[in-house]
Order: C-alpha cells, then structure tokens, then sequence
C-alpha cells in the first residue's frame, strides 16, 4: 500500500484524520460494542457470532481475532466494498466526515452496501453465462486454462462484457434499490467488466459471485462481491460430504470441479479458521494448496486447525498449483494418484 500511497496526489494522513475508522466502520453498517479506546463487533468478512472484530481508537487500527484481517480505514473500505486503493482514496475524499471533534455536523447516509439477494444474484449469472456464450474470447481463455463448454455450463460459468447487465436486471423486474445495493455495480460501471464470473450456487441459487479478468495485464486481475467471503464451492458438497478437497485458486477449483472431485476453494491463504469451521462435518479433508512458501505454511496451519482429519497432497516437482494439472492429458490420472498417496500416508 505504502507505494501506491506515496503516488497519490493526497495528503492520506490528513484524509484519515478527517474520516475516523469507527465512523466509517458503522456507516457500512458494522455494529460496533461500546465507546470506549477498544471496540468490538461480528466480524463482516467472515461467518462468526463471536464478535472478534475490533477497532482500536488510539492507533485507529482494526484487526479481527478470527480470520486474521487488518488494517486501516482504507483497508477496511477496500475489504467492505470490494475497491481498489485509489477508488478507496477517491470515496473518503468525496465524503464528508461522519463526525466533527469541534462543531456538531450532520451525519452523511451511509455508503451502499452490498447485501447478498440470491434472486438477483442467480438472474446476474443467468445474463453473465449467456455472455460468455456469445464470447469466444472469453471461451478460448477458459479452454487455455484446462475448462471446457460443458464443465462451464454445468458449473455456471459467465463472463461480463462491461454492458447490459443493470437493463437486462431492470427488465427482470428488479428495483434501482435493489441493484444499488447488489454489489454488481461500482463507480467505474459494472463490477466483473471483462472477468470471466464464477458463481457460488447453493440450493439451485447463487449466494456469490467471484471473477477473473481474461486480460492478462488487467489491473485487478480478481474481483469478488463486497463482504464476507464464504468457500467456493461448498454448497456444492451438501450437508456432509464424506471427504473433500481444498485448494488454494480459483482455477485449481474449476479444473477440479470439472473433473468430478468434491472440491472447495480458501480463495488465497487468509482465514483459515473460517475454513476449517466450514468443514467442521467432512470427516477427510485433503488440501491442495500451491507449491510456494505460502502455500505450505497454509497447508501446516491448517491441518493444524483440522487436526487427524487433515492430509496433505504434495504436488509434483515443477507443478505450482493444481490448475497446472490442466495441461496435461494425464493430469487427472495424476492427482487421483497424488490423493491415494496422501490417504494411505494419513491411514
């Protein structure tokens, strides 16, 4: 952040001193306990009732006990609403302060937020997956990358063009209230432009949609709805999977799911404990996460939270990620060999 800071034709010191994180924090509509220097909450970007969310008044700070998040008042707008960091700079600057240590202000409404509406969400994919019929861009990006047709209709895939999502939503017989609050649209336009869009289906509803950019030197490559981020894929499994498999990407899940694996996806290294309370019921869980540093020491931390259910697959020399399995005609031989070895090791 520190670089991106340093280019930013704004005072950033002074723009925090003027929108104090507590405010920001319960304008998005947090909850937080109490007045005092530590204040606590649910946390917004993972499921918990314990109330490990916690902002610091003195260093104005927050940092939540239970995934593992943190930051500042531009971290936390960047997590909340799904913003990169100069759209983050850009939203304080054309806000005003919620509060004044001097003469009393009105409070400004509070920022949109997305809330989750399977209704609108599974009509978005409905449009996102007939796009990516018509685009053979976005076709040939899936085929690159080891995901053929019939794995993408069967999973739901879709792509966004950039255009005709907020018309087709209205002709849908969707409110303006409703798509203001959906998280598909931000101040540049429609979320996913140019992604290929994934959805999170669960009783034949999407609850959450994630996306990939097919340009490669597109800026940011992933997007995702604003709030908490649940493990793609889950809802796939149903209630008690009797094992399963979690990986790092989303591509290694895909490359998976479409050969068949009950798999689910951490999306990156963060908040673990939300992933192994999400499998609290799957009696085998293998994990497949990458290759590099970070991927093994977020394959120790979380079999480490499992415990005796956990096994670890070790993917082979020069392979990085699972997704790179995809490019081989015998990748799916091969990690069906790489599972039996992690099950006769954790025996």
């Amino acid at each position: 952040m520190s670089a991106a800071a340093a280019s930013a034709p704004v005072d950033l010191a002074a723009l925090k001193r003027r929108h104090l994180l507590g405010d920001v924090v319960e304008a998005a509509g947090v909850a937080l306990r109490g007045r005092g220097r530590v204040r606590q909450a649910v946390c917004p970007f993972h499921d918990e009732r314990e109330g490990s969310f916690t902002v610091y008044a003195d260093t104005e700070r927050w940092y939540c006990f239970g995934c593992g998040e943190g930051g500042d008042v531009l971290d936390f707008l960047q997590r909340i609403e799904g913003l990169s960091l100069p759209e983050a700079i850009r939203r304080l600057e054309g806000t005003p302060p919620a509060t004044s240590r001097t003469t009393p202000t009105r409070r400004p409404a509070p920022p949109v937020i997305a809330r989750r509406d399977p209704a609108l969400l599974t009509a978005a994919a409905r449009h996102y997956a007939g796009e990516l019929r018509h685009s053979r861009e976005a076709r040939a990006y899936l085929a690159s990358r080891g995901v053929g047709p019939e794995a993408a209709r069967r999973l739901g895939l879709g792509y966004a063009p950039g255009q005709g999502l907020r018309g087709f939503l209205a002709r849908a017989g969707f409110s303006r209230e409703r798509l203001a609050h959906s998280g598909l649209f931000n101040g540049a336009g429609e979320r996913f432009t140019g992604m290929v869009v994934v959805p999170e289906i669960s009783g034949r509803r999407v609850r959450w949609l994630v996306g990939r950019a097919i340009d490669r030197a597109a800026a940011p490559r992933f997007q995702s709805l604003p709030g908490s981020k649940p493990v793609l894929g889950l809802g796939r499994l149903g209630p008690a999977p009797p094992w399963a498999v979690v990986t790092e990407g989303l591509f290694d899940w895909l490359v998976l799911a479409q050969w068949g694996f009950p798999a689910c996806a951490a999306l990156g290294t963060q908040g673990l404990e939300r992933i192994a309370h999400a499998l609290r019921g799957c009696p085998r869980v293998f994990i497949a996460f990458d290759s590099d540093e970070a991927g093994r020491e977020a394959t120790e931390r979380l079999a480490g939270l499992l415990g005796r259910r956990a096994a670890a697959l070790s993917l082979p020399a020069g392979v990085a990620d699972v997704a790179e399995l995809a490019a081989s005609s015998r990748g799916r031989t091969v990690f069906e060999h790489l599972l039996n070895r992690a099950a006769r090791g954790a025996s």
